[in-house]
This record gives structure tokens, sequence and C-alpha cells, in this order.
């Protein structure tokens, strides 16, 4: 026993000599070329050491190099792939024996590394296969570690472990992307397994500092696929985000607990990370967001969630499972009040009429420009980027000027087709419900629309909403309609469907029909729109079919104390004009509201027509009396003491017409045509 124990003494006392004289008396630079061979034979790229080189054994193994590079790929625009200023590391030998790794320091000094992608894709971090001859199997045809020849890592220290001032730039020669993250700096601290693992560390990019903390309570709890606190923040001026939870290392990483986004502006964030927006409006500002967070792998929720995005504020989930062939997202959101004006393009500039150019339009003024429909393509592609399940709820919209009140819509996106139903909705003292399908299944979109909206104000709705106040009551109204095509004209040329309106109880503002049919004039119909006037009715009502974007009306009716008033036509919506007729009728008694007994006077046909921005309005006065003088007995029976104009009858039309022409007085003792004109058309 004694000889052995002096044998093991004279072994140690050689190794310990070894390698503490070794490192003194072997030149380590004539290693250089051995080292750069290697580099070569095991990666195809070529090893740069241009700086000294320091080896130490004991009592630990540590290794200083400065100033090495490692070559970049063929064509690649860097000439190097990485350089390293300064590599500084030191290991302890003895817990080695153990399978523990006690790091004393690993210090790496401004580290360069060039990643870049070739205009065919490939990446020079992939490097060419080396050429070392495979490792030898164990006799019995595994490898070491699985015959036991190795041992697992049972512990870990980190003493001093830094990153000083590292860079990486990153080209991709296909899309010409160009990024870079200057300033790199970390500290690691690990004093072992069992003890806090902690990190931090900043960097720049695009121009802002990035810092990065990391704390994990248990990191053999981790390596071992358990649970363990874990607490996180990335912070920099354009966005902050933290995680405090637990995490899981297991088959997939898993995250639960809470999660805090702020972001100051939406715009600036978008900008920072090159993706400026080209959004209208003045929104997308702050944003703010915090819930409670369960992720696994690619499948992520969010519930208890608050979120503030400007002047709105509300709660809900939200859910992303990103495992198929395309992401499927569920989410319930409830606000308390919705202004999606800032998210509005600017409104166009008013016309000259002052009050947004309608009245001029209505009167003919034509202040509007011309607009047409659009032939640019729609597309619809990211209808089939994802599949999603959607419930919103508020308790106010505003758009513009129209103010919504209690609403709740339900969205569903599957296989590129979106269904858009709207469940509630309070407006203007009534209610409404309706339906929007958008199908871009076949790369086009396919439209479909049904509103039923009951029992609203027209007249503060059409305010807010065109600036139009030219009519009032309580209003019903029913729409359903078809379009498909490739751009805006083609959907408005293919417009199908139907729908009806009806007023009660309201006016018609700026217009006194019974006056104006006293006076049936062309300057009499230019000059009648009046803020001061209006007819009142009990109902206004109509029906009309859509057939490839031609809106017709044949049944428009309007009853109210002293007239009656019926339209037909159409509006061609693909030239965005009208070709519309009006036909208004005095009635003769304000009792009961008068019935078709009591009308009285030839009823006077308006017409309207012109396009959109250039509506005019005229009395078609040859028409009426074109149809009137098919029975000239029956037209002289409105016309109270005739006098001699009876006898024109029996000269037929013609001689009717020439009586009541300009110039037919006579000798002025018979009823002037003028009184007779005034007489036929009820005054």
């Amino acid at each position: 026993m004694k000889k052995l124990l002096i044998g093991l003494g004279v072994i140690l006392v050689l190794l310990i000599a070894a390698v503490v004289i070794v490192p003194m008396v072997v030149p380590l630079e004539s290693y250089k070329a051995e080292i750069q061979a290697q580099a070569k034979q095991a990666t195809g790229r070529d090893l740069r050491i241009d700086g000294p080189i320091s080896l130490s054994l004991f009592p630990a193994i540590a290794v200083s190099v400065e100033d090495v590079g490692f070559s970049n790929a063929p064509g690649a625009g860097a000439p190097e792939m990485a350089t390293i200023e300064r590599l500084d590391v030191a290991l302890q030998i003895l817990p080695l024996i153990g399978g523990e790794v006690a790091v004393d320091r690993f210090i790496l000094e401004r580290p360069v590394i060039n990643l870049e992608v070739d205009a065919e894709g490939k990446a020079n971090w992939d490097l060419a296969t080396g050429t070392a001859a495979p490792s030898e199997p164990s006799a019995s045809g595994g490898d070491a570690a699985q015959d036991g020849g190795g041992s697992a890592v049972t512990e870990i220290r980190l003493g001093e472990v830094r990153l000083i001032d590292g860079t990486i730039n990153y080209l991709d020669q296909q899309s010409g992307r160009q990024e870079t993250v200057s300033a790199m700096n970390m500290e690691l601290s690990l004093p072992s397994l069992a003890s806090p693992f902690a990190a931090e560390g900043s960097a720049v990019w695009n121009g802002e500092t990035i810092a990065l903390t990391v704390n994990a309570e248990s990191p053999r709890g981790l390596m071992a696929g358990e649970a363990s606190n874990l607490a996180m923040k990335v912070e920099a001026a354009p966005v902050t985000f933290s995680f405090d939870g637990a995490a899981r290392n297991a088959e997939e990483l898993g995250l639960q607990g809470q999660l805090t986004l702020a972001v100051p502006s939406i715009r600036n964030l978008a900008a920072w990370a090159g993706t400026p927006l080209e959004f209208p409006g003045e929104g997308l500002g702050p944003f703010n967001l915090e819930g409670m967070l369960e992720m696994t792998g690619a499948k992520v929720a969010l519930t208890e969630a608050k979120l503030a995005i400007d002047e709105i504020a509300g709660d809900g989930l939200f859910s992303v499972d990103a495992r198929g062939a395309k992401p499927v997202i569920k989410a319930e959101l409830n606000v308390e009040q919705l202004n999606v004006n800032p998210y509005l393009p600017p409104e166009a500039p008013a016309g000259e009429g002052g009050d947004g150019g309608t009245t001029a339009a209505a009167s003919g003024g034509g202040t509007q420009d011309a607009g047409d429909w659009s032939d640019e393509p729609i597309d619809v592609s990211a209808l089939g980027i994802l599949d999603a399940d959607l419930a919103f709820n508020a308790g106010g919209i505003q758009f513009r000027e129209v103010k919504i009140g209690q609403s709740s819509l339900a969205v569903l996106l599957q296989d590129g087709k979106l269904t858009a139903e709207l469940a509630e909705m309070q407006l203007y003292e009534g209610s409404g419900k309706g339906t929007i399908v958008v199908d871009g299944s076949s790369g086009q979109p396919a439209v479909a629309a049904d509103f039923d909206l009951a029992n609203f104000q027209a007249g503060p709705f059409l305010n807010d909403l065109a600036d139009f106040d030219r009519i009032l009551g309580t209003t019903e109204t029913k729409l359903s309609v078809t379009a498909a095509g490739a751009s805006q004209r083609e959907l408005v040329s293919s417009l199908q469907g139907d729908g009806a309106v009806v007023f009660r109880d309201g006016a018609v503002k700026g217009i006194n029909l019974a006056a104006m049919m006293r006076n049936i004039s062309v300057a009499a119909i230019d000059q009648s729109f009046d803020v001061a006037e209006q007819t009142d009715f009990a109902e206004l009502s109509g029906t009309f079919q859509i057939d490839k974007g031609i809106v017709s009306n044949q049944d428009l009716s309007l009853v109210a104390p002293l007239v009656r008033m019926t339209g037909a036509g159409t509006i061609p919506l693909p030239p965005r004009t009208v070709d519309y007729e009006v036909t208004p009728k005095l009635v003769g008694s304000l009792e009961g509201q008068g019935g078709q007994s009591d009308l009285a006077g030839v009823a006077v046909p308006i017409k309207v027509t012109g396009p959109w921005h250039d509506i005019s309005y005229k009395p078609d006065l040859a028409g009426a009396l074109t149809d009137q003088i098919k029975d000239p007995g029956a037209l002289l029976e409105k016309v109270p003491e005739a006098g001699d104009l009876k006898d024109a009858t029996e000269g037929g039309a013609e001689g009717l017409l020439d009586r009541l022409a300009p110039g037919s007085g006579g000798d002025g003792e018979s009823e002037s045509p003028l009184d007779l004109r005034r007489g036929l058309f009820g005054n």
C-alpha cells in the first residue's frame, strides 16, 4: 500500500509539473498553423489568428486569444463572417471529474458577426461539411454516452460571464433587407443550478437602446422540464414588455403569468420596426395591454385582458393557435365607447353651398365634383391568411357625426369567407340588425348584405350621416343586396337586390309642395327650396329593386294634408345618374287628410334628372297638358266659368291648345289664357 501511495504521489507531482512547466516551454505560436488547418478541415473556411495566444493548465484551463477572424462564404459582402478582438476563457479542471462545469470567466470582447443570405437564398452560416473521420463506434455498436462512456452534467457554476460591445449585421441579398444590432452588452450570473439565474444586458437597434433583464428562480427545474418562476422585461423608448409568472421547458416551451405591454405610439413603433403605417386619420397613438398569458408552444391565450388604444378602453379575451396550416384567432372584446373618427381619412372639402354641398346639389347648383367608381383590383387575399371567430360589444359607437348606441357584432372568418352579423344596434331612438358576407375564396370579392332598421328618426340620422336635413320622420327600411366583381365598378355594376323604406309622421323640409302647385313654373321650382318652408306628411313610402346596378322604383307615395305625390323612375348606379319623375297634386280638403275624390287641378310631373353632382328639377308642363287633352271635356270641368273655351273643344286638342296660347285673349271680354292656366293647375 505504501508503494502504491508513493507511486500515485509521483504521478501527481509529474502532472502538476506538466501543467505548470509546459505552457512556459512549449512555443504556442507554433500551434497556430495546426489549429487553422483543423478549422479549415472541419468547416471549409479559413481561421485567422493574428494576436497572441496564452495558455494555462492549472489550477484551471485558461485560454486567451486576440484578433481572431473566421472567413465568410464565397460571394458574401463582408470578407469575414466573424471577428473577435479578445476571448478569455477559464474553466476549472477538477470539477469536471464529477460532471460539474465551473466557468471562472468567459469574456468575449467586441465580437462582430456578419450574417448573410445570398441571391440564391443560401445562408452563410450553413458551413461546408468537414472531412474529419467519423468517430469509431463502441464495441456494442452504440455511442460512448449510451455505453456509459460519458457522464451527464450535474452542476453548472458561472463566474464572470460577459459580452462586451458586440455587433451583429444581417443582410438578405434577395430582399435587400439590412439590419444591425450594435453595442451589445450582456452579463450572466449563475452561482449554481440551485441558485437563481440572472441576465442583464442592452443593445442598440435602429437608433434605440433596448434593455433586457431575465430572472429564473430554479434553473435546475427548467433543465429537468419542471416549472420555475420566471420574470423578464424588455424595455425601449418605443415599447416596453414584461412577464412575471412561471415557465416550463418541457416538450414545448410553456409560460403562464401576468403580461404587460406598453406602447407610447403605435405609429412610432411601426416606423422604428421598419414598416411605417400608411394609415389614414390621426389615431394609433398609445396602446396598453395587460392580462394573464398562457402559452404552450404555438398556442397562446390572453385572459382577463384589459386594453386601451388612444381614447378607447375595453376588456375581453384573446387566443391564437398557430399549430395548424394557418393561425386560428378567437377573441371577445367589450368597450364602453368606440370612436372610430381618429382612424378615418380626412373628409373631402365641403362644397360652396355652406352645408357640404348638399343644398347646392339639391338645387341644381352642381358644386360637387363628379366622382367615379374605381377600376383598381380589390385584393381579398388577406381573408385567407387566417381563420377567426370574433365577438365585439360596444356601449356606443361614433362614426363621423353618426352616434350609435349599444351594439353587438359577431365576425366569423373561415376559409376566406367573412361573415359579420350585427345582432343588435341602437340607432337614433330605433334599432337595427343586419348581416354582411364577404367571400374571397375565389380570389375576387362576392358580397351579400341584409339590413333591417326599425323606428329610427331619419332627421338627425341623415343630418349626422350626410349633413342632409331635408326629411324628418320615424323610419323603417329593409335592404337585401348581392354583388360580385374584381373592382369597385364591377361590384356596383353587378348589384342585385331589393328593399323598402317608410317615413311616418314626418316632413320634407325646404319645400312647400302645396304652394308650389299653385304657382307651377320653372322659376317656382328653382326658387322653391326655402329653409323656412316644409311639407308635412303622414307617410312617405316606396319599394325598390336593383338589377345590374340600376335602382328602380315605381311606387313612391306621399300622403300629406294638402297634397298627394307619386313617383317612379330609376337611379343607374354605374354611371351615377338619376332619371326620376314625381307627380304632386293638390287635395281639396284638410278633413281626413283628403282622398282621391278630393284631388283638384291638373297633376304636373316634375322631372329629376342628371348626374349625381348636378341634378336638375324641371316641371313637365307639356306632358301634363298632353295627357289631359286626351279628354278635353273632362279637363274643362276642372275650370269654372271657362266661357267660350268650351267651344274650343269642338276643334279638338289643337283648338284647346291654341286657346291656351299667349295672345289668344281676343277682345278681353273672355277669360284670359293666364287665368285659365291658373284654373287648370288648381289656383
